[in-house]
């Protein structure tokens, strides 16, 4: 009997232990605690330069089986791309500056779990702002008046000596003009005899010879009309771009007189006055197509309504060789309309708008044209070599050419540049 209950009072005991232990197996297994979870895994971020900052909410990112409430951290690399801060569950996201980064965000439940994610952010370059242009970039090609009548008679007569063309005239034109250019003070037109001598045998030089210096001032007159009138297509001052801020010129970009035709004065022969030594007097030029001229030699040849039969000569180059209208032979025994190989450059001017004029390429400024080689008939001058015949009134005899230039419709219209040696009698300030 006494041994039943020792057996009995064992069992009882090690039952005892056995609960104060723990040791139902069940128990055991609801104590585990369980690590968040990612519901929904971040996605790469795309962002452009200028977002500032942009925020995620990680409660909709994680999610936790044991219902523990979650805490949040985040990471980025490089910080100089983004930066990161936590608010709660918001993850915000502030712009550093541009490139990729690496963020790193981690959800921890308080009781040793805890689960990461990550994601990539790219903050791109933004175009930079369209910059608005402050400049004038206005053309005009509109007609002008010619309503003053010379009160002198033109004057002109050339020889020819030994090899030497001499030309003597009193330069006024033998038609009517226009004084367009205002508050320079001009009543009347110069009047004084001069004497000019060119080649009467030109030839081609081995470099032709620009009509502007190095730093883009006038050097030459580029022809003489047949009535006297020079040919100077290159502006002076005032008509070129100035400093929006300290006024000084800028001879790169001077203003394509024949596109500023209300700017530059021009008259209905593309031409107008500059001040003379003579007070209150001026020496008129042409800048561009002397149409009413070319009316004169031959009706409607400068209106268009006429087609020559026959080169039409308007002058003479300072390197000896003959300018005609428009109108060339064609190499084939007969005439044509020549075309100039210069075209509008594309896209804008490099220009700030202060120092120097910014906006489109449009012809405002001679510079905005470049010589496209094989675009056109003529040569960089404007010119062609090729055999031409003229009868010479003044002279009295025929004169062959195997080299002439050409008034255009076009830019440059008239040349800015010599194929042949210039005479220095139309240097600038050589008279």
């Amino acid at each position: 009997m006494t041994k039943i209950l020792f057996n009995l009072l064992s069992v009882l005991l090690i039952s005892a232990l056995l609960f104060s232990c723990g040791g139902d197996e069940n128990d055991t297994d609801d104590a585990i605690n369980a690590s968040p979870e990612i519901s929904n895994a971040l996605s790469d971020l795309m962002l452009d330069e200028g977002f500032e900052s942009t925020t995620v909410n990680l409660a909709a990112v994680f999610s936790d089986s044991d219902g523990d409430d979650l805490n949040y951290s985040a990471t980025s690399s490089p910080s100089s791309v983004v930066t990161v801060s936590i608010s709660g569950s918001m993850l915000t996201i502030t712009e550093a500056g541009t490139g990729n980064a690496l963020v790193t965000v981690t959800a921890n439940d308080g009781n040793g779990g805890s689960t990461s994610d990550e994601f990539a952010v790219a903050v791109s370059e933004s175009d930079p702002e369209p910059t608005v242009c402050a400049n004038d970039n206005s053309t005009n090609q509109d007609n002008t008046m010619c309503d003053n009548t010379p009160s002198v008679a033109n004057q002109y007569e050339e020889s020819i000596v030994g090899q030497i063309r001499q030309i003597s005239t009193n330069r006024v034109p033998d038609h009517d003009y226009g004084n367009q250019v205002a508050n320079l003070g001009i009543t009347g037109l110069t009047s004084t005899t001069v004497m000019y001598e060119i080649d009467a045998t030109p030839e081609l030089a081995a470099s032709t010879t620009s009509i502007v210096d190095e730093a883009f001032m006038p050097a030459y007159d580029f022809g003489i009309a047949l009535n006297g009138v020079p040919i100077d297509p290159a502006p002076g001052t005032p008509f070129i771009f100035e400093n929006t801020e300290t006024g000084e010129y800028n001879w790169d970009w001077v203003f394509e007189p024949t596109n500023n035709r209300n700017e530059v004065g021009l008259d209905c022969n593309n031409a107008h006055l500059q001040p003379d030594m003579m007070a209150g007097t001026g020496l008129i030029h042409y800048h561009g197509d002397m149409q009413v001229y070319a009316d004169d030699l031959l009706a409607g040849l400068g209106t268009g309504s006429t087609v020559p039969t026959d080169p039409v000569q308007v002058g003479w180059a300072v390197d000896g060789f003959p300018i005609f209208y428009k109108y060339g032979p064609d190499g084939n025994d007969g005439l044509a309309a020549l075309t100039p190989s210069y075209q509008v450059k594309e896209g804008e001017r490099p220009g700030d708008g202060v120092s120097e004029p910014c906006g489109e390429y449009n012809g405002k400024y001679t510079n905005d044209y470049e010589f496209v080689d094989g675009s056109g008939d003529l040569d960089e001058c404007n010119g062609i070599s090729r055999s031409v015949t003229i009868n010479n009134a003044e002279t009295g005899g025929m004169e062959t050419f195997d080299y002439f230039y050409v008034v255009t419709d076009e830019f440059p219209v008239i040349s800015r540049c010599l194929s042949g040696t210039p005479s220095e009698d139309f240097r600038k300030g050589g008279m």
